[in-house]
């Protein structure tokens, strides 16, 4: 645990308590983002990133389609109906036959009904549409996964701009008393012309390096905004001290990468989607097959007057029940070659799958070398530190007898604020090496966002008299 680099001898409790707060310190003392949590910045994100919202119009959009698939199967009813008046006039060609007028009116109505009964295409669209709703499903999950580490991902990028901004802010403090020391023994004679220039110079890359840690700090906030919106920015959280990254992730490479066949979404969304081109290899197959559909209709109709003059009107009223069958015999090879290029769209989906598998493999890999490289980091990164803090504390104590500088005590206090800033860039990375593990497989559930929340703190960060407080104590 992190808290046991504090640990010292019961004769040394001032040092630890200097130590404990200077770390706080520079960890803490920065603006940051938030009151939020990850469970709430996932929220957002879920309504309003585009990437993933298309996602889910995807699933809706196959839905649909698998509904229409099915309602060619179904009876297929129509009615029509019709009104007409008529004023009709007669003049007969031959002589001695008078004119006549009729005025009348007409209606009619007729009710169809189409049922299939044999229909191979409209069966195979139907398994088709199954596995292009299992596609579009698999395809929101990844979607998901990958919304969520890109949140985790900018989220803990976002933490170590936070520190090295922090680091770099405390720097520019420290070169700057540097400076003022160095100018005033130049002036008496303590340090060479050399070694002012020497200072000037590491003065100016300090200012730099702080105005570039800001501007990436204000790159990761607008990145995060990107997947979440406009958020009311007041102070980033801390990973607590005491938090046991190690069991994070359990288990060897094997193991993910077995999880990761089976549960990959990108992989199973091409599988589905091999299965979907199989469907249309079929059905475009079956449209040199015949088709059978049951027919029937009623209908009624009406008129007030007959086809000639002087008849009477009638109503009509007829229904008929039948079979039609229905087979293509040339369509000028069009279908022949439907049937040729679905046959190719299934080849590159099956290349599709192999792709997808050699990607979840590489994707596993990479994030387990990933958490182990920031594992080893982590552990070094607390060496260093104890390393760095051991040094002030020697350089504080020579301070009080008169046998060391100030300026050796401010180089020693930036050392560990190096060593502090790149231990908790390795837990960030441990962290979201871990994440990207679980993606890869499927595995990133809402719990793990509330689970790592659960890891982070927000502490009103200790002021600057309060670290010299301590400082002076120790001293004494």
């Amino acid at each position: 645990m992190f808290l046991s680099l504090f640990a010292m001898p019961s004769d040394s409790a001032p040092c630890r308590s200097l130590f404990l707060v200077v770390a706080i310190a520079v960890l803490l003392a920065s603006p940051g983002a938030s009151g939020q949590g990850l469970v709430d910045l996932l929220d957002r994100a879920r309504t309003g990133e585009p990437a993933f919202l298309s996602a889910g119009a995807d699933v809706d959009i196959a839905r649909a389609r698998k509904d229409l698939a099915h309602a060619a199967l179904l009876p297929q009813v129509s009615v029509s109906a019709a009104a007409s008046k008529y004023d009709r006039n007669y003049h007969t060609r031959l002589p001695g036959f008078p004119d006549a007028n009729d005025r009348y009116r007409s209606a009619s109505q007729q009710l169809n009904v189409t049922q299939a009964l044999i229909r191979v295409p409209e069966l195979m669209a139907v398994r088709q549409s199954d596995h292009v709703l299992a596609q579009a499903r698999h395809q929101h999950d990844g979607a998901e996964q990958a919304l969520k580490l890109r949140l985790l991902t900018v989220w803990f990028d976002l933490l170590a701009a936070r520190d090295n901004e922090t680091f770099a802010t405390r720097q520019l403090l420290t070169l700057e008393r540097q400076w003022d020391i160095v100018l005033r023994g130049n002036a008496l004679g303590l340090y060479s012309g050399v070694q002012l220039q020497d200072a000037r110079a590491r003065l100016e890359q300090g200012r730099a390096d702080a105005a570039t840690a800001r501007a990436e700090l204000a790159v990761q906030r607008s990145q995060l905004e990107l997947l979440t919106g406009p958020l009311t920015l007041e102070r980033l959280p801390v990973l607590v001290e005491d938090a046991e990254l190690d069991g994070l992730l359990t288990d060897n490479l094997d193991h993910w990468l077995a999880l990761s066949a089976g549960g990959n979404p990108a992989l199973q969304a091409a599988l589905s989607a091999f299965e979907a081109a199989t469907a249309e290899v079929a059905k475009q197959r079956a449209g040199h097959l015949p088709t059978l559909e049951l027919v029937a209709s009623y209908s009624s109709n009406g008129q007030g007057a007959g086809g000639f003059p002087g008849q009477a009107g009638y109503d009509i009223r007829q229904g008929s029940v039948g079979l039609q069958l229905s087979m293509p015999l040339y369509t000028g090879g069009g279908q022949s070659a439907r049937v040729h290029e679905a046959v190719a769209q299934r080849e590159r989906a099956r290349h599709d799958i192999e792709l997808s598998r050699r990607q979840a493999v590489a994707e596993v890999s990479q994030a387990w070398l990933g958490w182990e490289s920031a594992r080893a980091r982590v552990a070094a990164g607390r060496q260093t530190f104890d390393a760095a803090r051991a040094a002030l504390l020697q350089a504080q104590r020579g301070l009080a007898r008169g046998v060391a500088s100030d300026f050796e005590v401010l180089q020693a206090e930036q050392q560990v604020l190096a060593a502090q800033r790149d231990y908790h860039k390795g837990r960030y990375d441990q962290v979201v090496a871990t994440m990207r593990m679980r993606a890869s497989a499927g595995l990133l559930r809402d719990v793990d966002f509330a689970a790592l929340d659960a890891l982070l703190a927000e502490q009103a960060a200790p002021t600057a008299v309060a670290v010299r407080a301590a400082a002076m104590e120790t001293v004494r």
